[in-house]
């Protein structure tokens, strides 16, 4: 779902990339195709070869997650986080070879002893925490938040996801993920600042497979990682994911990233290609931002 710009807003699109194409991700014919098919074939002087047959699907059993992570026990599985006296933008961050970070998440942690506005720039939305509590949002038009009093000093959490990046236009030079600018809190900007790189890379997930998972209760949620089985036989195919009553994340299939889901649609499903899948069991993990579901359904067909 990487964002177009249209003047200076950012709307964001799709995570498929086949809208009005000739034919869809998973290889299928589209209205499309046929009449562009029907155009060739009444200019050439040879016949069209037959169709290729398309791509079987398949639907597998549905997942129910097991375990649970909560994001704040998985941080210890992360790389060291960087120490800065002030927020550092996703780009900058001496990671990498220091080559920064493209994609995924950011945290930001830093002790508060009280209450007030608190201010922040913000890009692309952010989840704001007193410790655990979760206490609001933040986006690109709303960088303001009421921090209640606490009691004696609490840790400021501070979530920025980056929900991607345009591929055109001078903006493409422009873009800058996290928190852009100082943190203040009636005004008198924060200092002290962990800040962790939330990737999401194979490597992570390999290191997280040891973290001390918790079974998943009614009390459970977000930010956190839920862990299940998809069994796909002998032979996988290609099939559709499809998060009913989950509210906003990302999956990932044996470690891979296989793209975000957002309950306010249009897209409702996410094509997994047969060629992820091993033969019988594969790992699923859903990072879900607030209220997880109670199961993953997969269909042999997309709801766009």
């Amino acid at each position: 779902m990487g964002p177009r710009i249209l003047g200076d807003t950012a709307v964001s699109s799709p995570a498929m990339a086949n809208y009005d194409a000739v034919l869809t991700e998973a290889g299928d014919y589209t209205e499309k195709y046929f009449k562009l098919r029907k155009l060739l074939g009444s200019v050439l002087a040879s016949p069209l070869p037959p169709l290729p047959e398309l791509i079987p699907k398949a639907v597998y059993p549905s997942v129910r997650p097991s375990l649970y992570l909560p994001l704040w026990d998985a941080l210890q599985h992360l790389n060291e986080p960087v120490i800065s006296s002030t927020p550092v933008n996703m780009e900058s961050l001496p990671i990498n070879a220091g080559n920064g970070q493209s994609y995924g998440f950011v945290l930001y942690e830093t002790p508060v002893c009280a209450g007030g506005w608190l201010r922040a720039n913000v890009r692309d939305t952010a989840q704001v925490f007193l410790n655990e509590t979760h206490i609001g949002t933040l986006d690109g038009g709303n960088q303001n938040l009421h921090i209640p009093k606490v009691k004696g000093c609490q840790l400021l959490r501070i979530l920025v996801e980056n929900q991607g990046r345009v591929n055109y236009s001078w903006k493409i030079q422009d873009q800058r993920k996290g928190v852009t600018g100082p943190v203040t809190i009636n005004s008198t900007p924060l200092e002290g600042f962990t800040i962790y790189s939330l990737e999401m890379k194979t490597s992570f997930f390999d290191r997280l497979r040891s973290a001390a998972w918790r079974p998943v209760s009614n009390s459970s949620v977000g930010p956190a990682f839920y862990l299940g089985t998809l069994q796909a036989g002998p032979s996988p195919r290609d099939t559709f994911l499809r998060l009913l009553d989950w509210s906003y994340g990302f999956v990932f299939i044996n470690g891979r990233n296989l793209g975000r889901y957002w309950n306010i649609g249009p897209q409702q499903t996410l094509y997994l290609p047969g060629a992820w899948l091993h033969p019988e069991d594969n790992e699923i993990i859903v990072f879900e931002r607030s209220k997880s579901g109670s199961s993953i359904q997969t269909t042999d067909k997309p709801k766009l």
